[in-house]
């Protein structure tokens, strides 16, 4: 006789509840491993710009400073004591206007001096040549020998001889005089006067002199380039236009270059550059410091991108271009940056989308979401 062994019903139902258990259990790892299958990958957000063909002036950016066309320190010539000071310190003056007046009593008398004997030996001149008139008609009549007429002729041509030489020192005389009035060589503005009515000067002082004047109008504005502009800049010629932006921001427009130096620094490997304003409002000070940007011609039709967008690899240049949701590495090659746009020379097209931030995240071929984007 078979024996049947009768299950408990409490441990029936621990059995169908630890199934259930199981069941769920499996269920619910075979979702999740088809939900992390399925899951999308992460976008990484960016701000994108775009690249244009378009035309943009070729540049050349610099600092520089101001300085005069003409600058004149001026010193005494003559040994002499400061009469008057005929300006006040900094103003404004004319080519020709009197600076500084020497006591010239000592020279005035010289002067007067050597005038008396100029007038002296004129006069005796006027009387040789009479007595030669005179002789002259008295050898044609016989009364006279000729000898005397050639003695009148010698004491006449000794006598104007003098007269000459008696000129040359008056006008010797007058030329030292002139050194006792000092005037300005040039327009512009003189310094801080070195000297006071009383001050004994010397012409052979070499230090401060008694004061400068600096033109102002036009004016020059100085600055280097890299030698490599060279070939530009002389194409360019009078075309090349220059602005000054000044340390207060203001923009001097107007400037046009006058001089290239003639020689290239070694040790700077730049070109002495010099750039003329006109200055009628005397804008620009005589040693002011200034940015400087040159324009020398406008380049037509160029790939032109943020410059926010370019970056720097081992292998040089490159730029993320957004293709289909994707970010894609693209090498370049870049040629110079203006107004915070590069031009690109080898690389892009012009219509490609660029990333113009967020490129620390990205990786070739990453999928990106774009934020923001300008110039579209």
């Amino acid at each position: 006789m078979k024996l049947t062994k009768k299950l408990d019903p409490a441990q029936t139902a621990i059995g169908v509840v630890l199934l259930l258990l199981v069941g769920g259990l499996g269920w619910w790892l075979v979702g999740a491993g088809a939900a992390v299958q399925t899951a999308p990958p992460r976008l990484i957000a960016v701000a994108t710009g775009k690249a244009v063909i378009k035309d943009l002036p070729y540049r050349v950016e610099a600092p520089g400073s101001v300085l005069p066309v003409v600058s004149v320190a001026i010193r005494a010539r003559v040994d002499s004591q400061i009469d008057k000071v005929m300006f006040e310190d900094g103003a404004a003056v004319k080519a020709g206007d009197l600076l500084f007046k020497l006591d010239a009593r000592a020279i005035d008398a010289m002067v007067e001096q050597a005038d008396a004997t100029l007038a002296r030996d004129q006069a005796s001149l006027v009387k040789a040549k009479r007595d030669v008139e005179r002789f002259t008609g008295l050898v044609a009549k016989g009364t006279t020998a000729k000898v005397t007429l050639d003695d009148g002729q010698t004491t006449a041509d000794m006598l104007a001889a003098t007269v000459k030489q008696d000129q040359a020192n008056l006008d010797n005389l007058r030329a030292q005089r002139s050194y006792y009035d000092i005037s300005s060589p040039a327009t512009g503005r003189v310094g801080i006067s070195g000297v006071r009515p009383g001050t004994v000067v010397r012409a052979a002082d070499t230090g401060t002199p008694l004061a400068t004047v600096n033109q102002m109008s036009p004016i020059y504005v100085t600055f280097g380039v890299p030698e490599r502009y060279i070939p530009d800049l002389r194409a360019a010629g009078n075309d090349a236009t220059v602005v000054a932006t000044l340390q207060s921001g203001n923009l001097i427009t107007g400037g046009n270059v006058a001089f290239i130096e003639n020689t290239v620094d070694p040790q700077t490997g730049t070109i002495l550059v010099r750039a003329l304003f006109q200055n009628a409002d005397e804008t620009l000070w005589p040693g002011t410091l200034a940015s400087v940007r040159v324009s020398l011609r406008t380049d037509k039709n160029v790939v032109a991108i943020p410059s926010d967008a370019v970056q720097n690899g081992q292998r040089g240049t490159f730029v993320f271009v957004v293709e289909n949701g994707m970010a894609k590495v693209r090498d370049i090659t870049v040629a110079r940056t203006v107004d915070g746009e590069s031009v690109v020379t080898k690389g892009l097209n012009g219509d490609e989308t660029v990333v113009i931030d967020g490129q620390l995240s990205l990786r070739d071929g990453a999928r990106v979401d774009i934020k923001r984007q300008t110039g579209a």
